[in-house]
């Protein structure tokens, strides 16, 4: 059996945010609570008195006139205040979550890099977001649930009183109703908790080839190879195993609604059976009026306190899914010492072994190698050989999983966090320009230095494309947040990435398949510009178009087991291995090409 959640610690949790946020709001909340309280009375009041008006033996017009205009000036004045407060309410309660969701972009990006590798963080990650991402679910659905609940409390009490006193039949009646429905609701929303992890994990799949429809940059693709089949296919697919999960659902809430049915069909007959009993016996008809619609009130504030209970407890689940993920320590620990200052960094692999969360397959298994200070080195290799992963763990962004990393001797654990990302310049093979100015995607802050930012894109090539921009460095990229936004072509987003590295000036240069978007031309003034660069620093290149190779000092080779070869050029070509047989081929590729473009 499945142990119910801490409810009482969830939703005291959510009440101390409310009021550390917005204390204001809990004014508001008493006199709706009054205002909403009294409301539904008027209803129950005002029959009674009117038809008890009619009843006397020479009814006054004008009384009657009196009573009523009274009762709807009332009734008006307290219905718009109670209106007013809840809309005004609305948004701040809304804004309660989006501090929630703005909790959960923190912890994005924030936590470890390693955790974007994991599918199980994932499901884990969709089930905390879908707390925070809706109005009437989750968190804010909690809240709106709890800002209710009291004044349909307040009035379930006054008439559990009122009728309490009349029938005491009538009242078990409508309890017993009530009972059911909150179970009815307390059962479904349990089984579809249930299901969350598979809920979670289905509507994941969907947003993924929804938000692939959605992204003009694949456009091209799309079209020319003919993908609109299958992603509309694939998303049908997705859909149709989600709506089977709804279905299970719904399925489970209509049979335990006959329970409820039930209850309810016993709760009226024994309100009407009772009621016209004592019609029989002589009570007025205004009482019996008012009674009646005391009781059908009470049975539809009862219903009402039910659903909002059930909203609470079931909603509160999935807050408390998403104060588990933000509680989990998905943080990066690294210890207090300072960043390297004047010198470039020596980077030392000690019996390294690597492999990825929750999988048995080793990338590396005891790597020892070592990436010398002021060295410019290559590493190649055949796709899948690790290549990517191994800056990743060069940079602190994955930690190895056995062995040690030492950066000039000083273990990479024991670096600050902040200060060991800054200590890279690196260029990443999968490039992200971001929907700022030039100037931030180059100096990655609005109040960059613009001549090193502009000396940096001169640098890459791009000086005269960002000069004939209409507003120079401080042209939008892209077009997403700015209509008048520049897209920049795959090379020309390349060069940015270089000129962002160039910027940060830091100790250590890495470059993942810097060049991969670049024409053959741009290509060359990179490679022959590379140590003027770098300015000395210690580099890393990784590439597949070894070529690039010459220009450094030593190459590193990996076979998807590990370090395989390493020397200079020269040696690796004299060794005749498998850096010899890659190269041979990739230059008899690159001569019948230049042959073929010669004649």
């Amino acid at each position: 059996m499945k142990k119910p959640y801490p409810i009482g610690k969830t939703l005291a949790r959510l009440v101390q945010n409310a009021w550390r946020q917005n204390k204001r709001l809990f004014a508001s909340f008493g006199i709706y609570t009054l205002a909403a309280a009294v409301y539904p009375m008027f209803a129950v009041a005002l029959p009674k008195l009117v038809l008890g008006e009619l009843t006397q033996p020479a009814p006054s017009v004008e009384r009657l006139v009196f009573i009523t205009a009274g009762f709807f000036l009332a009734a008006g004045g307290v219905g718009a205040l109670k209106t007013y407060l809840y809309y005004v309410s609305y948004h701040k309660l809304g804004l309660l979550r989006l501090e929630y969701l703005r909790d959960m972009l923190n912890k994005n990006l924030t936590m470890r890099y390693c955790n974007t590798e994991d599918a199980k963080f994932y499901d884990e990650h969709e089930r905390a977001l879908n707390a925070a991402n809706s109005n009437n679910n989750g968190v804010e659905g909690v809240y709106h649930a709890l800002y209710e609940t009291p004044a349909v409390l307040l009035t379930v009490l006054a008439y559990v009183v009122f009728i309490g006193m009349k029938s005491i039949w009538i009242l078990a009646a409508l309890l017993l109703h009530v009972a059911a429905v909150f179970w009815v609701s307390r059962e479904t929303h349990a089984f579809q908790h249930s299901l969350h992890a598979e809920i979670g994990h289905a509507a994941r799949r969907v947003r993924y080839y929804s938000n692939t429809a959605n992204d003009f940059s694949f456009g091209k693709d799309v079209r020319l190879y003919g993908f609109q089949s299958r992603i509309l296919d694939n998303f049908k697919r997705e859909i149709d195993a989600y709506v089977a999960i709804i279905a299970r659902i719904k399925h489970r809430e209509f049979l335990l609604g006959f329970a409820a049915l039930g209850t309810l069909l016993l709760s009226d007959a024994a309100t009407y059976g009772l009621l016209v009993r004592d019609v029989a016996r002589g009570m007025p008809i205004a009482d019996f009026s008012m009674y009646l619609a005391a009781a059908l009130s009470l049975s539809a504030q009862l219903k009402l306190l039910a659903e909002k209970a059930g909203t609470v407890y079931s909603e509160g689940e999935y807050a408390y899914d998403m104060f588990r993920f933000l509680d989990e320590d998905l943080g990066e620990h690294g210890g207090t010492h300072p960043a390297i200052s004047g010198d470039t960094l020596e980077i030392e692999f000690k019996n390294v072994s690597f492999k990825y969360p929750r999988t048995e397959k080793y990338i590396f298994k005891n790597l020892d190698f070592t990436v010398h200070k002021g060295e410019r080195l290559a590493i190649v290799g055949v796709n899948g050989a690790g290549k990517s992963t191994l800056v990743k763990l060069m940079t602190g962004l994955f930690a190895p999983t056995e062995g040690e990393i030492l950066i000039n001797g000083v273990p990479i654990g024991a670096f600050n966090k902040k200060a060991l990302y800054s200590m890279f310049s690196a260029v990443f093979q999968d490039v992200n320009t971001l929907a700022y100015t030039v100037l931030e995607n180059v100096a990655c802050h609005a109040e960059g230095d613009r001549a090193r930012a502009m000396d940096a894109l001169e640098r890459v090539g791009l000086g005269g494309k960002v000069r004939a921009f209409p507003k120079g460095l401080e042209q939008t990229l892209l077009k997403i947040i700015e209509k008048d936004g520049t897209e920049l072509s795959g090379g020309e987003a390349q060069k940015l990435s270089i000129a962002r590295a160039l910027y940060k000036d830091a100790n250590m240069v890495i470059m993942d398949e810097p060049t991969a978007a670049l024409d053959a031309l741009a290509e060359a003034e990179i490679y022959e510009s590379f140590a003027a660069l770098v300015q000395g620093k210690t580099a890393v290149y990784i590439s597949h178009r070894l070529a690039s190779t010459k220009f450094c000092d030593h190459i590193a080779l990996f076979d998807g087991q590990g370090l395989a070869e390493y020397g200079t050029h020269e040696e690796l070509m004299a060794l005749g291995g498998k850096y010899f047989e890659m190269f041979t081929v990739q230059g008899k590729y690159y001569n019948r090409a230049s042959e073929e473009v010669g004649a």
